[in-house]
């Protein structure tokens, strides 16, 4: 499936061409690229494993909804949710930060039986403000609470009761004064939390009859170019910048981070460098510090640049510098931003005219 790496070839271009997907000009909005002169300094080799090169880019081959990977640990997960997606009523999605739990509630509602209701994402505590409410405005869709490991007890019991309350006035999952399914996401494993007694033991139980394990980056390596190249190209749109890839060196030290910050931190990295590149190709010098995420953030002016006077993409940089300030953490993002966390999680679910380049 992939080209052999043989003789002295740079390891940057197997890690590329391990990455390009093929097929993503049936994509909408797809322009294909004018052409480019080639950046000062690198050869045609290089240009050889251009990561935006439409014709060889392999993205669509491995992604399922709004997930990307082609390792062994995400195909299995791909597996589990074309299998079980179309059938739950209660699931759980656990990882880590970063590692893109949302995405996974989005694709499970993608290959659900809810795909043409609502995707309505809430955080558990800000779900129980108005628990009501905001089930019928889930209604015919999938229901995602985050953060439920953050619930105090007392807000445990009350979603415990407000999900018992539900079944027995027989506004059910299924039916259409509610959603058709619900899914709550943790940084932790709920059995784990309710064999220490932080998290209600019938509650966890309910909740976690279906469980998905979203892998940290670190257990995925080989999907780092794979992202990177995806992360690229999408980046590169949002800005309106003909990026063509990456040059030597560059995903090598990608791949070689540790990335406690998971998926995330990739994206954010891969999307600073591109608005702050001045050349076509993402180079070493564009890569900023990768150990920025366990490092205070200096606060910075709000961006302004001259050459790109359009208001929709300023307001979405100086998002995604508040989003990188929160270590993406989007509850404190969403306060920083002066927003509702339910504003900020339209914005990344697609409801919002500047969503398109926060996905």
């Amino acid at each position: 499936m992939y080209p052999t790496l043989i003789g002295n070839a740079n390891p940057d271009k197997a890690l590329l061409r391990r990455s390009q997907p093929q097929g993503l000009e049936s994509q909408p909005g797809f322009r294909d690229p004018e052409p480019i002169p080639e950046p000062d300094g690198l050869d045609a080799a290089a240009s050889s494993f251009s990561a935006l090169a439409p014709e060889r880019l392999e993205v669509r081959r491995h992604m399922l909804g709004f997930m990307v990977g082609a390792s062994p640990v995400m195909q299995h997960l791909f597996a589990r949710m074309r299998c079980t997606a179309p059938h739950f009523r209660l699931a759980t999605v656990e990882g880590e930060t970063g590692t893109g739990k949302m995405l996974a509630a989005r694709t499970l509602h993608k290959l659900g039986p809810g795909a043409a209701g609502p995707f309505a994402p809430f955080a558990a505590s800000e779900f129980l403000e108005d628990a009501l409410t905001h089930w019928r405005d889930a209604g015919g869709g999938l229901l995602y609470l985050s953060h439920i490991e953050e619930l105090s007890v007392p807000q445990q019991r009350d979603l415990r009761d407000f999900l018992e309350r539900a079944l027995r006035e027989r506004i059910r999952l299924h039916a259409a004064a509610g959603p058709l399914q619900l899914v709550a996401g943790s940084l932790q494993p709920l059995r784990r939390l309710s064999t220490s007694g932080t998290f209600r033991a019938d509650l966890a139980a309910h909740l976690t009859a279906i469980r998905f394990s979203i892998p940290t980056l670190r257990e995925r390596r080989e999907d780092i170019p794979l992202l990177a190249a995806h992360f690229l190209r999408h980046w590169s749109q949002t800005h309106g910048k003909p990026l063509r890839g990456f040059a030597p060196g560059v995903l090598a030290r990608l791949s070689s981070h540790s990335w406690p910050g998971n998926v995330r931190d990739l994206e954010i990295v891969v999307n600073t460098a591109a608005l702050e590149t001045a050349a076509q190709w993402i180079r070493p010098i564009d890569i900023p510090r990768l150990d920025w995420s366990t490092q205070p953030v200096p606060a910075a002016p709000c961006e302004f640049s001259a050459d790109d006077p359009n208001l929709d993409r300023a307001i979405l940089r100086h998002v995604t510098v508040v989003l990188a300030r929160a270590n993406g953490n989007k509850v404190r993002a969403a306060r920083l931003l002066g927003i509702s966390r339910s504003t900020l999680y339209r914005m990344l679910d697609g409801k919002h005219p500047l969503a398109a380049g926060l996905q």
